[in-house]
């Protein structure tokens, strides 16, 4: 169970969850914009808040989290601050600060609030204190004012009050009064705020009926002088009031008028009583303060560093509060890490190289100063908040450098491929809390990154082949020798029917007929798992002894397949093993006992989801060297890029939830261009995708026709539609949380696209099927208009809808079949080779579920594509037309998409073009999932039936 914490620093609330033990998350949190705080020797992600934003989330705080006792105090103190305002226990106050004046709410400290006050602050965890010193009355004591002044400003605002006349003058009055009713509270420069705000305090004074008698607490303020000394200065703060702060200078230059002004009490005898008792301490190390009348005392760079290592611990636990100069607690100098990167020598053939590619040389900078080893280490020991580099005075976190020393230590040994990307990248800097300096990388390594690599070269057709490459696809064959020399994982993602699975073969082919000129046995290298989908896994090993028979292959799948020993036996002996990713998931415990050479994975976007058995199983086989084969590494979501790369390249994008952080997030919510570029950047090396249109394929395809056919709807269809939304839309507003509105959302649609195509999908009467659809009516005029010779292949969703294929072989007077999930493996390859058959026997139509023949099939037999319904996905509908669109293909190819006018169809594939640009993007499209989290009104609006949608009578 996570707990709310609320972390309160200069000016900043900073939001997160903590669990059990360090556990520290953002918690999902919305609020303010992410930051990160550092907490100890913790650097935790959390959401940052100003003080407007604090009191709105205080007012709405999330449901599912308990209370830490952080988030109690801060919590405490806005009903504190609440309560005190409601009862006027406020005041106007006129401050100054950087140089601008501010109209402010000031809070009086009546005796029974100050009590409340120490109540809270006597709670609050030490965590709470951290920024101050392990003060907690000063972190109360910086956030109480600062609340009554926005709730009080608030109030105003929302009633409308407005203080002041705006058509007077501007004078300082004026705008002191506009100022105290506006959002905004700083006050135009005006030479009379000064007058003004002594008037102002004793009215104030005289209003309160007395001032109060304090005592005054001694405090060093250390502060940045110009040319880069330091000095500490002598102030006392008022043990009743930790927001009233003055500098002891005031007691020489005006005597004790200023401090009586304000307060009663003794602030010399207190300034002389604690000071005698402080002297012997800061003495030890020559610092001294004027006997007569004690202001400052000026540093050395030397006395500075041990003030703030030695003597500034000592103050604090004697209750003397020391302040650092704002600047240095506002924006601590960020630690700059140097990269230089020399390539490490390889064993001559490369087919059993070592992984160590590179070795690093990491250097630490301070601003623009490197530091050598000592340097750092002494940094590291001296655990000072700042220090002087070159005569600069920089602010610099003790766990920054520890991070940092960490980070140095383990990475200067060699280190492989995917290290390097994300040295150069700067994702292992951004994730150790530094920032990534100069990159210095030399020829060899600045070549392989840029792809000019001399081992990056095209590779001809093995002699083993009976398969003469493309010379795009030698391309591909020497980028995958290449990375699989170097021990790097690889996506091979061309376009469906560029020959992915041909290109591997040629990898397999002439890695073993390079040991062979050299003398070495194949069996050196070791077997190769092929997993893929169970439609492919036959046409796998039929393609292997097709274009390779001297590779030895064995399938292992079926009831029949081989186990434990047998199995063990049998793949010392081939060179490719072929499964399924069900099969492996079920053996995963047998497959995992083999040392393969290779992990191949076919279709890889079938472990798009990280969490699955699947994607489990296949982490845990032991493989030397990984390849993904994949038309669309991203179907939906980024995510599925991470989870096949974490298979792939483990580590190389982090964590899950760092990458969604980082990346994801940024990408699809945000659209920032940045965060995309970067992330082309570091995936760049991994992927080689070539598109069939692209000059280097130059494939020669027949040219594709791609059109989308408008159907109107029937009466009935119109009505079903229409009485569907009625149902539905009553339901989908009741739901209140956003997932279950989602799922009905989802449900609505599904059933829309099912009356869309034919009214008996949604009510199941058993009545005719023809003249009840639109949609259905037009795909038989389509299908009656292809010449004969020509050969179809209509997709659909819906595989339940099997009456569709009875009814068009019926009304086309040709065979029709139908290719789905619950044919076996021999059903399924019996009708893919009869529709392939050009003797006539054969079906010339073949409907096919879309998730079960939609990728991986080669359909070149046919030339006419259609589309019954939309899968709403880009990349999906994409990889279907490629089924007939590949190599092999000789007749020019037409596609149809079937689109109701007036419904969701037609809206939908609107927006789907007005995202085109974003598709490309991202290589591939959303599916229809998005849809379910559009607000109210877009859904009504996509949903709503037009006024002239169904068909004309006849």
């Amino acid at each position: 169970m996570f707990s709310l914490e609320i972390i309160w620093r200069a000016g900043t609330a900073y939001v997160f969850a903590r669990g059990e033990g360090d556990a520290f998350t953002d918690g999902g949190l919305e609020a303010g914009e992410p930051g990160v705080v550092h907490i100890l020797d913790f650097e935790i992600d959390a959401r940052r808040l100003t003080v407007p934003e604090l009191l709105e989330f205080v007012a709405n705080p999330p449901s599912n989290l308990d209370l830490g006792d952080s988030a109690k105090g801060v919590f405490a103190l806005v009903a504190l601050a609440q309560r005190s305002v409601s009862e006027g226990m406020v005041h106007p106050q006129l401050t100054r600060g950087g140089g601008s004046w501010y109209a402010f709410w000031g809070s009086t400290l009546a005796e029974h609030v100050q009590q409340s006050l120490d109540e809270i602050a006597g709670a609050l965890p030490l965590v709470s204190a951290e920024g101050f010193h392990g003060d907690r009355d000063a972190a109360v004591g910086d956030l109480y004012p600062q609340l009554v002044d926005q709730i009080a400003r608030d109030r105003l605002v929302a009633a409308g009050v407005k203080l002041g006349d705006p058509t007077r003058r501007r004078t300082a009055i004026e705008s002191f009064l506009q100022g105290l009713s506006s959002v905004d509270p700083e006050l135009p420069a005006n030479s009379s705020y000064a007058s003004l705000e002594r008037r102002l305090s004793r009215w104030v004074d005289d209003g309160l009926a007395e001032v109060k008698d304090t005592t005054w607490r001694l405090a060093l303020h250390l502060d940045e002088r110009p040319r880069n000394g330091l000095a500490l200065e002598l102030w006392l703060h008022a043990d009743d009031d930790p927001t009233l702060n003055l500098p002891v200078s005031m007691l020489w230059q005006g005597g004790e008028d200023g401090f009586a002004f304000v307060r009663g009490g003794d602030p010399v005898g207190d300034l002389e009583e604690q000071l005698v008792e402080l002297r012997p301490l800061l003495a030890t190390e020559g610092i001294e303060f004027d006997e007569e009348e004690p202001v400052d005392a000026e540093l050395d760079a030397e006395t500075a560093s041990y003030f703030l290592r030695e003597l500034m611990p000592q103050l604090e636990r004697r209750n003397v509060p020391v302040l650092l100069p704002a600047a240095w607690l506002r924006a601590p100098t960020r630690l700059r890490a140097n990269m230089t990167a020399r390539s490490e020598q390889h064993s001559s053939s490369g087919l059993l190289s070592t992984s160590v590619l590179a070795s690093f040389d990491w250097r630490l900078a301070v601003g623009g100063t490197e530091l050598s080893d000592e340097e750092l280490r002494a940094l590291a020991a001296a655990k000072s908040p700042v220090v002087q580099v070159d005569g600069q005075w920089q602010a610099v976190r003790p766990a920054d450098v520890k991070r940092a020393v960490r980070f140095l230590e383990r990475r200067r040994q060699g280190v492989g491929f995917v290290d390097l990307v994300r040295a150069v990248s700067g994702l292992d800097t951004d994730e150790a809390g530094l920032e990534l300096g100069s990159v210095h990388l030399d020829a060899s390594l600045d070549e392989l990154l840029s792809g000019k690599d001399a081992r990056f070269r095209p590779r001809p057709t093995p002699k083993g082949m009976r398969h003469q490459l493309f010379p795009f696809q030698e391309r591909g064959h020497g980028w995958l020798r290449m990375l699989g020399d170097l021990g790097i994982g690889a996506i091979l993602a061309d376009d469906m029917g560029l020959g992915k699975t041909v290109q591997a073969i040629a990898m397999l082919v002439s890695e073993r007929e390079e040991l062979a000129v050299n003398g070495q046995s194949a069996d050196a290298l070791g077997p190769t798992l092929v997993v893929c989908p169970m439609s492919l896994a036959r046409q796998w090993v039929a393609e292997v002894e097709r274009f390779a028979p001297d590779l030895r292959v064995h399938l292992h799948h079926g009831s029949d397949r081989l186990a434990n020993e047998e199995l063990q036996r049998r793949v010392r002996e081939v060179d490719v093993v072929v499964t399924s990713y069900d099969i492996a998931t079920r053996d995963v415990e047998v497959l995992a006992e083999v040392q393969w050479d290779r992990l191949l994975m076919d279709e890889a976007q079938d472990v798009k989801n990280p969490v699955t058995k699947r994607a489990r199983a296949l982490r845990t086989l032991s493989a030397r060297r990984r390849v993904a084969m994949t038309g669309t590494p991203i179907e939906n979501r980024l995510g599925e890029l991470w989870a096949i790369m974490d298979i792939l390249n483990p580590g190389l994008l982090g964590s899950r939830e760092w990458f969604n952080r980082i990346f994801a997030q940024p990408i699809e919510a945000d659209r920032d261009d940045a965060a995309l570029e970067r992330l082309r950047a570091v995936v760049q090396p991994f992927i080689l995708r070539r598109a069939k249109d692209e000059p280097e394929v130059e494939l020669d395809l027949p040219p594709i026709t791609v059109e989308k056919d408008y159907c109107k709807l029937t009466i009935e269809q119109a009505s079903l539609y229409q009485a569907t939304v009625d149902r539905w839309f009553p339901r989908i507003e009741s739901h209140e949380d956003r997932f279950g509105r989602r799922g009905a959302v989802l449900a609505m649609l599904g059933h829309l696209k099912q009356v869309c195509n034919h009214p008996e999908m949604l009510m199941h009467t058993g009545q005719p099927l023809e003249g009840r659809s639109g949609k259905l009516e037009r795909l038989v005029e389509l299908l009656q208009e292809v010449p004969a010779g020509d050969k179809s292949l209509v997709f659909t969703q819906y595989p339940s809808f099997d009456r569709l294929v009875p009814h068009l072989a019926e009304r086309l007077d040709s065979k029709v079949g139908f290719f789905h999930g619950r044919l076996n493996a021999k059903q399924r390859d019996e009708l893919l080779t009869s529709f392939a058959s050009e003797n006539g026997d054969g079906p010339t139509i073949l409907v096919i579920s879309i998730r079960a023949g939609g990728r991986g099939l080669n359909l070149p037999a046919a030339n006419h594509v259609f589309h019954f319904d939309r899968w709403w996905n880009p990349a999906v509908e994409q990889q279907a037309t490629d089924r007939a669109h590949r190599l092999g293909q000789h007749k020019p190819v037409y596609v149809h998409s079937l689109i109701c006018t007036g419904t969701l169809e037609e809206r939908i594939d609107q927006l789907l073009d007005s995202k085109r640009e974003l598709v490309e993007k991202v290589m591939a499209g959303r599916s229809e999932d998005w849809l379910g989290d559009l607000d109210l009104g877009a859904i009504r609006q996509a949903v709503a039936l037009s006024p002239d949608v169904v068909e004309a009578a006849a």
